[in-house]
């Protein structure tokens, strides 16, 4: 996993430790280096894309502060940019996408975890299997509107799973979801909490944790109710996780304040 803290301020934190954000001029250095090999692959990447990562350095810093060195930084950003084109990343719209499934309200944002983050949310005790394109792009489709609207900015990512059972649960999806936080949105998760996990799916979250690197175990904790506010307090978990905000999901429009 590309490791980081990310921020638009001067100093990022990983694991307690102060560590520089990239300078103006690591920046443009980084943008010098990519030219090549972006140019290599440009057929295959959107010019939307091409032109966003030389250009504002806000989102370009994401993959230097996600990154070891900037060798595997260069790594990251061409195998993002053409993921992004093979999903059509910049085209999804809640028209292609489908309104119905912005109505089943599986994912959405809600409060801020202790150290002010935005809380993202997804209930897949709501999901079936038979949805998992639309899903996956609707997850994509989320995570883009919040790096867009807030470019630098961390969410930990709370999965609820009450409800959920082997008919619904799928282990791809998991994966899925994983990758995008590793490669495809550099430096937004903070940590990820799988949330009331059922006991019947213990055995599909051993074999999900193998696949896990160090460092993406380490940002990924279970829990239930006891234990959800050591990272969210009830002022910001929905009385459905057993907390004080009066939740309920519709659509439209969006229920947050992102532009």
């Amino acid at each position: 996993m590309y490791t980081g803290f990310c921020s638009i301020c001067n100093l990022v934190v990983l694991n307690q430790m102060e560590i520089p954000a990239p300078t103006p001029e690591r920046i443009e250095a980084f943008k010098k280096l990519l030219k090549e090999p972006l140019n290599e692959v440009k057929a295959s990447i959107d010019p939307r894309d091409h032109d966003r990562i030389l250009n504002d350095s806000s989102y370009t810093s994401l993959f230097l502060r996600w990154s070891k060195n900037d060798q595997d930084a260069v790594n990251l950003a061409v195998k993002c940019l053409k993921w992004r084109k093979e999903n059509a990343v910049n085209d999804l719209t809640v028209e292609n996408i489908g309104e119905d499934t912005f109505k089943k309200g599986y994912i959405f944002l809600l409060g801020r975890d202790l150290a002010g983050n935005r809380v993202f949310q997804m209930r897949t005790g709501k999901m079936q299997k038979k949805d998992k394109e639309a899903n996956t792009k609707l997850f994509i489709f989320w995570l883009e509107r919040i790096q867009r609207q807030e470019p630098g900015k961390r969410v930990t990512f709370i999965m609820d799973t009450t409800g959920s059972g082997l008919t619904n649960s799928d282990m791809g999806f998991v994966k899925f979801v994983i990758e995008c936080f590793t490669s495809y949105f550099p430096c937004m998760l903070v940590r990820t909490v799988v949330y009331n996990l059922p006991s019947i799916l213990n055995a599909m979250w051993k074999l999900v944790s193998k696949m896990l690197s160090k460092e993406q175990s380490d940002a990924t904790v279970l829990c239930g109710r006891s234990e959800i506010n050591k990272y969210v307090d009830d002022d910001n978990l929905p009385e459905s996780m057993g907390g004080q905000m009066k939740f309920e999901y519709s659509f439209p429009p969006f229920p947050d304040d992102l532009e």
